[in-house]
């Protein structure tokens, strides 16, 4: 009877291991929640079309003002839309702005890759992390990190706040704030499958 029992036991330790080794290899297995955001932002290209605001402004001045809308084709994106640029070239310019409209295609990308790096290190105590999304200030430190950016800054980036939102399982919004030289930017992408 004994023998019996410690087969028994021994046979059962092996399921055990085997079941273990077979759940950590589970393809289904749960991803945390950086790691569902972090897909989520990676099938960005599925998206139908992807709506770009950005703005830079100082107190209630705009500096520059951007619209586009990149649609998806069967070879690559149409993108329309208006930029407005301070016209600080010309001072004697009737106009305040310059504005140009933009209505250009452009081929997929064959080596673009979204640089997205999300990982909850790089974010400042107390950010947000839900099914909903992400609401994150990103540490100084690990700006370029996050950004996937390799050379150096080309302006100043302080107080960098990046938002996601998810909607129906999709990432629906991202939008980054930050301060710069005395000017504040905002970049909000919105996505429609």
């Amino acid at each position: 009877m004994k023998k019996k029992v410690l087969l028994l036991a021994a046979i059962l330790a092996i399921v055990a291991v085997i079941a273990a080794t077979l759940c950590a290899c589970d393809p289904t297995e749960q991803q945390t929640g950086a790691q569902l955001l972090q897909q989520q932002y990676n099938d960005i290209s599925l998206a139908k079309e992807i709506e770009q605001k950005i703005e830079i402004t100082k107190g209630e001045f705009t500096q520059f003002a951007s619209e586009k809308t990149y649609t998806k084709t069967e070879d690559g994106y149409s993108v329309t839309g208006t930029e407005k640029r301070l016209n600080d070239a010309d001072p004697d310019a009737d106009e305040l702005y310059d504005t140009t409209e933009i209505d250009e295609a452009y081929q997929k990308a064959v080596d673009g890759k979204p640089t997205l790096k999300l990982d909850e290190q790089y974010f400042e105590a107390g950010f947000r992390l839900s099914e909903t999304g992400l609401t994150a200030n990103v540490k100084q430190a690990n700006i370029k990190d996050v950004f996937g950016i390799t050379g150096e800054l080309t302006a100043p980036t302080d107080n960098l706040m990046l938002e996601m939102s998810v909607s129906g399982g999709r990432l629906s919004t991202v939008r980054i704030n930050y301060d710069s030289n005395g000017s504040h930017v905002t970049i909000t992408l919105t996505m429609t499958y």
